[in-house]
């Protein structure tokens, strides 16, 4: 079992803490940092940079693919959403810029774009975990805080957010390829063949899930895959390439379906087939595991997009210290056991799927997150917070329970911490081993 570092610490503590910091946005009172960067602003805190283009309000830029995906359109809402909070938007303005050329080029691009255009700070989704490192090198140089959620970049100034490495709620290994596989395979009864559902192939989200999975999987010598295929985390493309493997594979017992998850059932549906399944979030898998279907459901909270924009304005509005650069998302494990309705489409503790018929297929209630308390449905449909919502600012002392643990930091950076040295890990993947 990994060591977590989750802290038991006070939602009303944390946010007296940071409001208290913040106060200046609000009255006016100068804390004292405004040199920092060449500006007077009275946002500034003490140590950080004043904006760079030199008005009163720091410029955020929030970032996401713009590939008719529903979960990236809900990450970028739930950050533009955040942004527009008290006690943030008296010192942020925000602007939502989604990627149609999505390469890592054309990212390259849109983030030069962005720094040129005045940006204190982007919260990315970055197709690559190397490709843009020299342009974020670029950014960050000029005082640029950049942030990359749930996908993760090697740039050592850059600040990762993401639930790649975290162990879910509940498990004892960390990464959802291993946790997901492992529990397909036991709906299975450890034999069988199956599909493979992936995503993008080649980012880091990808990477970590393909060879965690699969390394799930020499643990079960009666199950094989019988066919791979590249679903581009599209419920269409997903749904497209399932019915084809069907027409080649009728009788497989399971797949495993990265996002677009609700392309695999629709497929099997259109069969006349009902085998187990481990998905990530959808609303429609979910509404099938309602009704018995079984299934795993796990995989990537679109709050990440919300958690991030909120680790780039800590850094901005209270300074770099003490936050961490590795930051671990939790995130949770929903089945035909435990999946349970949000009773009118609000956060009650243990839900995890909206009413059914009230939200569109690829909709989640994994925008709620224990990291995102102003998570409202409105805000991931819209980007625009509830009338009166105001944010939970985090504090260092707090994001640093969520660190990431130095074993897995190969994973995500590449590189191994001090006194740490690069090992593969149990789950198949490169990780760190002590001494």
């Amino acid at each position: 079992m990994r060591f977590t570092k989750r802290a038991g610490i006070s939602i009303v503590a944390v946010m007296s803490a940071a409001m208290l910091t913040l106060s200046a946005c609000a009255t006016g009172v100068d804390s004292g940092g405004g040199d920092a960067g060449g500006g007077g602003s009275d946002c500034v805190a003490e140590g950080a940079n004043a904006p760079r283009a030199g008005g009163d309000k720091y410029i955020v830029y929030m970032n996401a693919l713009n590939i008719g995906n529903a979960w990236q359109e809900e990450a970028a809402n739930l950050g533009s959403a955040v942004a527009k909070m008290a006690p943030y938007s008296d010192c942020v303005e925000v602007r939502t810029e989604l990627t149609d050329d999505a390469t890592p080029q054309g990212q390259i691009s849109q983030l030069q774009s962005m720094v040129a255009a005045g940006a204190d700070a982007v919260v990315m989704y970055a197709l690559s975990p190397t490709a843009l490192n020299s342009a974020i090198r670029e950014a960050c140089s000029q005082g640029v805080t950049f942030v990359s959620y749930d996908a993760t970049v090697t740039e050592p100034c850059a600040y990762n957010v993401s639930y790649i490495t975290t162990v879910p709620t509940g498990a004892e290994e960390p990464f959802m390829g291993f946790n997901s596989m492992t529990l397909l395979a036991e709906l299975m009864g450890g034999t069988g063949d199956i599909f493979f559902s992936r995503g993008i192939v080649g980012t880091s989200t990808d990477n970590v899930h393909y060879l965690s999975a699969m390394a799930a999987l020499q643990n079960y010598p009666d199950m094989n895959v019988l066919t791979e295929y590249e679903g581009m985390w599209s419920s269409p493309v997903t749904q497209t390439e399932t019915a084809a493997a069907l027409g080649s594979f009728p009788n497989v017992d399971g797949l495993w379906c990265g996002y677009g998850e609700s392309g695999c059932v629709k497929a099997l549906e259109a069969a006349g087939l009902q085998v187990p399944i481990s998905g990530e979030t959808s609303q429609y898998f979910r509404e099938r595991l309602l009704d018995g279907w079984p299934g795993v459901s796990i995989g990537s909270p679109p709050a990440q997009g919300g958690i991030g924009m909120k680790v780039a304005l800590a850094v901005l509005l209270e300074g770099p210290d003490g936050i961490p650069f590795d930051i671990e998302v939790p995130y949770q494990i929903v089945t035909a056991e435990n999946v349970t309705v949000c009773v009118d489409n609000e956060y009650q503790e243990g839900c995890n799927v909206f009413e059914p018929g009230t939200v569109g297929d690829e909709s989640t209630a994994d925008i709620f997150n224990e990291m995102l308390p102003e998570a409202t449905l409105g805000a991931s449909q819209t980007g625009e917070p509830e009338a009166g919502a105001e944010a939970v600012p985090f504090t260092a002392s707090y994001l640093q329970g969520f660190e990431q643990d130095e074993s897995v930091r190969f994973v995500t950076r590449e590189a191994c911490p001090e006194g740490w040295t690069q090992a593969t890990l149990p789950q198949n993947v490169e990780g760190c081993s002590q001494g």
